[in-house]
C-alpha cells in the first residue's frame, strides 16, 4: 500500500509512525513545502529568543527517517490533487500517486484584517524561517507589541522580553488565555508574567498599524496609542483548507471529516489542524496526536477505529511558569461546582470543577505534583465529593481515589 502524507507538522509525523508500526511493508511518503525536518512548533519561541538554532529543535535527525523507511520530499509545496487518478501535482511538476492520502498540512496564522497591517515590521510567526526573520528584524529595535494574550503570544513575548526588547501584549478579552484560564487564574499568571517586564493591555480591540512605510506603534479602539518599533500578530489559526477545496473534497472552517477522519472522498483522511470534526477545529496538540494516530490505522485496516473527540487538555510552560488546563475550566451551568486554592505568594492557583462529584475539568498552575492524580480521577469518572474540601491542599493523599 502506497500511503501520502502531505504535511510534516506533528499530525504528519505521528502518522507516518503509527503507519510503520502497524504496517512494516506500507510505502510511507511525506510531502511539506518546509525546508526543514520535523520540528515541534511550540519550541519555535527558543530560536525567536536565540537560545536554540534550527538544528536544535528538530525532533529527529535524517537517519531516523532512513530506518523507518519514511520517505521525505522536503521544500515540495503540494497544488493539486487529481481524486479520480488518485495523484499529487507538486508544485516542480512532479507527480505522486497514492492509495491512501492523508491531510496534515496544518494552518497558518490569523491576521486580522487591520488597517496599515501590510506595514513593514508587522509579523506573524508560524515556522522556523519566520522566526529567523523576526529576530533578525528585533536586531534594530527596541519595543515590540505583540497582539494576542493567548498561548503563543505569551510564549513569543517572553521570548522578545529575552532579546532586551521592550513587550507589550495587547489582548481583546479583558483577561490572558480565556480557553485554557478563569479570572482568578489569569489573575496569578498575569502578575507573574508582570515581573518579567512584560506589559499588558487588556479588553481592547487594535484598529491600526501606525506608521508610514514601517510600524511605529498601534492604535486601539478606547483611542489609545502604543507606541512600538514592530508588530508581531498572534490571533489563532486558519486551516489551510485551500488544497482540499480545489479538490472538491468538502470544506467549512476546514477539511469536514467524519468519526473515522476520513473526507468526503474515500481514499482521503485529514487530521491536525487542517481537519474539521463535528463543526470544529481543535488546534491543539493532543487533538492533532488523537487525530493522526486514529486515521492511520482506519487508512490501513479500512474504518474499524473511531475517533470520539478529544478533551481540551494542555500541559506546558507558559514563560517558565508549568500550566496544566484540561476539561471544562469555565462552566456556565449552576450545576457545576468550583473547588478552588491559591497561593498568591508561590504563585500557584489550583481547581477543580465537579459534576456531581466527579472532576470534569481542573486548572493546576505553577506546580506539576498533582496534574498526574488529578488527570487519572479525571479520566476514571471518580467521585470526589467527600474530599472536595481537602484535595487540593498540600499533602493530600491521592493514593486512596485512584484505582
Amino acid at each position: 500500500m502506497r500511503v501520502v502524507i502531505v504535511g510534516l507538522g506533528v499530525a504528519g509525523i505521528t502518522a507516518a509512525t503509527t503507519t510503520r508500526q502497524n504496517n512494516p511493508e506500507a510505502n510511507i511518503s511525506v510531502y511539506t513545502d518546509e525546508k526543514h525536518l520535523y520540528y515541534p512548533r511550540p519550541d519555535l519561541y527558543q530560536i525567536l529568543s536565540g537560545e536554540a538554532s534550527p538544528e536544535d529543535i528538530l525532533g529527529f535527525p535524517q537517519q531516523w527517517y532512513n530506518a523507518r523507511g519514511i520517505e521525505l520530499h522536503l521544500n515540495k509545496k503540494v497544488v493539486g490533487i487529481d481524486t479520480a487518478k488518485k495523484e499529487l501535482m507538486v508544485e516542480d511538476g512532479t507527480k505522486a500517486s497514492y492509495d491512501r492520502l492523508l491531510l496534515a498540512n496544518g494552518a497558518r496564522p490569523f491576521a486580522p484584517p487591520f488597517k496599515g497591517v501590510e506595514k513593514a515590521g508587522v509579523f506573524t510567526l508560524r515556522t522556523v524561517d519566520d522566526a529567523l526573520t523576526i529576530r533578525e528584524y528585533a536586531k534594530n529595535t527596541q519595543k515590540a507589541i505583540i497582539i494576542g494574550g493567548g498561548l503563543i503570544g505569551l510564549e513569543f513575548a517572553a521570548a522578545l522580553r529575552k532579546l532586551g526588547q521592550q513587550v507589550e501584549v495587547v489582548e481583546i478579552f479583558p483577561r490572558l488565555l480565556p480557553k485554557q484560564l478563569d479570572q482568578d487564574g489569569a489573575m496569578v499568571l498575569k502578575d507573574r508574567i508582570a515581573a518579567l517586564g512584560i506589559g499588558f493591555v487588556l479588553g481592547v480591540k487594535t484598529t491600526e498599524i501606525l506608521g508610514e512605510k514601517s510600524v511605529a506603534g498601534i492604535s486601539l479602539g478606547t483611542g489609545q496609542r502604543l507606541a512600538g518599533d514592530f508588530v508581531l500578530i498572534s490571533a489563532g489559526i486558519r486551516s489551510n483548507a485551500e488544497l482540499a477545496a480545489k479538490a472538491g473534497l468538502k470544506v467549512n472552517r476546514g477539511v469536514v471529516v467524519d468519526q473515522y477522519l476520513q473526507t468526503s472522498e474515500h481514499d482521503i483522511y485529514a487530521a491536525g489542524d487542517v481537519a474539521e470534526f463535528e463543526g470544529g477545529v481543535y488546534g491543539i496538540i493532543p487533538a492533532a496526536l488523537d487525530e493522526a494516530k486514529v486515521a492511520a490505522l482506519n487508512m490501513l485496516k479500512g474504518n474499524t477505529t473511531v475517533y470520539k473527540g478529544t478533551i481540551p487538555s494542555n500541559t506546558l510552560k507558559i514563560v517558565g511558569i508549568d500550566l496544566t488546563s484540561m476539561g471544562l475550566v469555565n462552566p456556565e451551568d449552576p450545576r457545576f461546582e468550583e473547588i478552588k486554592k491559591t497561593l498568591l505568594e508561590k504563585g500557584i492557583y489550583k481547581k477543580i470543577v465537579l459534576d456531581q462529584g466527579r472532576i470534569v475539568g481542573a486548572i493546576i498552575l505553577g506546580e506539576t505534583k498533582s496534574v498526574a492524580p488529578i488527570k487519572a480521577l479525571m479520566d476514571q469518572g471518580t467521585d470526589v465529593g467527600r474530599y472536595k474540601d481537602a484535595i487540593l491542599e498540600e499533602g493530600f493523599d491521592f493514593r486512596r481515589l485512584i484505582a
